[in-house]
């Protein structure tokens, strides 16, 4: 057997087709199902059950492919090592943030990544904090832009930013704009008396924002879960209920007339993120080259204001 093969077979695994595989590795499905084959015939077992809707590992074939996977991992780190050390970062990078950090730093990203790291492949995916924590414990996120308030001892974590928060409403509120100040912001303590809509309470934001109600002595009126970020935006929009987001979460439905925005005061609320990585698995050079480049792109945003925060 070779890398190539072990390779390909857990590629199939993760597709559970093998059509879908070979469009992802851009070979011919033919040539894919020799390998197994090939595979099969040295190991002497049946790896895989192939049916009509596609494929899935026989109990050798999973066993075999859980033992595969951290020495596959490993044999990439290596790799990727030795191309570093000849000033070429490379390999395939899963970055995960929440929507309000994606809008910002995403598209700087990935214009970076293409101009100065062209080997980098980069899968980007987004979602409340909480459950980008889930994605980072389980290994399958390399970074994460997560609340500090969701710790863990098997993630790594360094300050990045605090964002602030903003009430985020339906445009033309006759009744919100009474509560807003001449600057266009509104008390936390108005804020309180809103039908508010809120991630759930194992999401850091939710947990921040009843932090500064208990500090202030506020008792808040009627709140709903909403885990939806989508969602979160149609309700809104539609003049059912009130959040409290990260103005960058929003900024094109605001530039759209859809949403718009209020400042929360007295106190100011603030979101804190940090950039995670695991604690159980070594950071590649490709992944510390991407952290040196967030932190730099932070800073050049918050001097320009065009990200909504503090350092």
């Amino acid at each position: 057997m070779d890398l190539r093969q072990l390779q390909l077979f857990r590629r199939i695994i993760a597709e559970g087709s093998f059509s879908r595989a070979a469009a992802a590795l851009g070979i011919t499905q033919p040539a894919l199902s020799r390998q197994v084959r090939a595979l099969e015939a040295e190991l002497g077992m049946p790896l895989l059950y192939r049916n009509g809707r596609g494929v899935i590992p026989t109990e050798e074939g999973r066993r075999f492919a859980d033992a595969l996977a951290p020495v596959l991992e490993e044999l990439t780190r290596i790799r990727e090592e030795t191309m570093a050390s000849r000033g070429v970062a490379r390999g395939r990078l899963r970055v995960a943030m929440p929507p309000s950090v994606a809008a910002a730093l995403a598209p700087p990203l990935l214009r970076h990544l293409r101009a100065e790291m062209p080997e980098v492949e980069l899968h980007l995916m987004d979602g409340f904090t909480g459950t980008i924590h889930e994605w980072l414990t389980r290994g399958e996120v390399d970074i994460a832009v997560l609340n500090p308030h969701r710790s863990s001892a098997a993630v790594k974590t360094e300050p990045l930013f605090d964002a602030h928060l903003f009430l985020i409403h339906a445009p033309g509120d006759l009744h919100l704009a009474a509560l807003l100040t001449p600057e266009g912001e509104i008390t936390l303590a108005d804020t309180s008396r809103l039908p508010l809509m809120l991630p759930g309470r194992h999401h850091g934001a939710r947990r921040e924002i009843e932090a500064a109600l208990a500090t202030g002595g506020l008792t808040p009126g009627r709140i709903e879960d909403v885990d939806s970020l989508t969602g979160l935006k149609h309700l809104i929009a539609e003049g059912l209920g009130y959040t409290l987001l990260a103005r960058d979460a929003v900024a094109l439905e605001i530039q759209g007339g859809m949403l718009a925005a209020a400042r929360v005061v007295q106190p100011v609320l603030l979101h804190a993120f940090v950039l995670a990585t695991s604690a159980e698995r070594q950071v590649s050079p490709a992944a510390h080259a991407v952290i040196r480049f967030l932190h730099d792109e932070v800073r050049r945003q918050l001097m320009d204001r065009r990200l909504h925060g503090s350092h």
